[in-house]
């Protein structure tokens, strides 16, 4: 039976899919964000959390559990911001260790990290949500599958200094062992064919081409800065310091082969704090970041005012209709 809605009407089985990543409520304008989320709208509605909430345990217990408080239905994949050990004297002792324990505390509370087929608002109407467990690979771990793109400008000293997953990640000492490669071997038992539509997705890009922004992203961050009051022209370094590549971590291949081994419909991502919602080769590719207040307030996050929080990605609508 379907839970009803404070305006008196019910609705059937869970009727749609919506995302959000990079809410890190580390930041209390953040944490304020979310706290603002319906407690009624998406009451029979899944949710899809594309990692990077917080590294804080404490944080990631206490707004998964505001978020399932919220929808129906709470699926979820750890960012590279989960992993980060803060105390290396203190357990858990790794990041993989770690991103365990992340998982063991989503299955205590009921939140979802494994495949799940739920049911649409119509009858016979089925989609499959499928977590994929991910990680980027560089062009020194795994250069065969990373999305790096040379650039004469970087200064790879640079970026690789200021990247903190270098500095607060830990991984094993085993020889040649691979962050991107362990990830991914995880995923061996979900990345096959389904029997309905798939909705995959992780924390991490699976494409160069949704690195940049093309056309219409850059039609829509114009008009998100038109409506903030600000100049059609952008901040020149948009929160990046001269010499950064972001393309050294932004994700792998091995990605977007479980993709397309899959077929999915929809893969949302998350991870580089820009949105973007189009469509490669038959599949939709979405990212819808909350990302830092001065982000939002550069304009530089598309959608987020448009859909008064996390974006719908399944059924397909053009724009928010509550």
């Amino acid at each position: 039976m379907g839970k009803f809605l404070s305006s008196g009407h019910v609705r059937r089985a869970m009727s749609r899919v919506f995302a959000i990543s990079d809410i890190h409520v580390d930041h209390p304008d953040n944490q304020q964000w979310m706290e603002k989320i319906s407690r009624i709208k998406y009451q029979n509605d899944v949710l899809l959390l594309a990692g990077d909430l917080s590294d804080k345990l404490s944080l990631i217990k206490s707004t998964l559990n505001l978020l399932r408080e919220r929808f129906k239905e709470v699926f979820y994949v750890p960012g590279n911001h989960e992993l980060w050990i803060r105390d290396k004297q203190k357990q858990p002792r790794t990041s993989v260790d770690k991103f365990h324990q992340i998982l063991a505390l989503c299955a205590e509370i009921g939140v979802h990290t494994d495949p799940k087929k739920i049911t649409l608002v119509n009858p016979g109407n089925y989609v499959w949500i499928v977590p994929l467990f991910s990680w980027y690979s560089t062009p020194d771990d795994d250069p065969e599958n990373s999305l790096y793109v040379s650039s004469p400008t970087e200064d790879e000293h640079l970026t690789k200094s200021v990247w903190m997953d270098n500095h607060m990640c830990v991984w094993s000492e085993a020889p040649h062992f691979s962050p991107s490669k362990y990830f991914a071997h995880l995923n061996e038992d979900r990345v096959k064919e389904y029997d309905a539509p798939v909705v995959s997705f992780t924390h991490f890009l699976p494409r160069k081409d949704l690195i940049a922004a093309d056309e219409d992203d850059i039609k829509r961050t114009v008009a998100e800065r038109h409506r903030l009051g600000l100049p059609e022209e952008m901040p020149q370094r948009q929160g990046s310091m001269a010499g950064f590549d972001f393309t050294r971590y932004a994700g792998s291949l091995v990605i977007e082969s479980h993709v397309r081994l899959m077929k999915c419909s929809v893969h949302v991502f998350g991870h580089q704090h820009r949105n973007r919602d189009r469509v490669v080769d038959g599949v939709r590719y979405v990212s819808h970041c909350l990302g830092y207040k001065r982000e939002r307030q550069q304009g530089l996050l598309y959608g987020l005012e448009d859909w008064h929080g996390p974006k719908q990605v399944w059924p397909t609508v053009d724009k928010c209709t509550d």
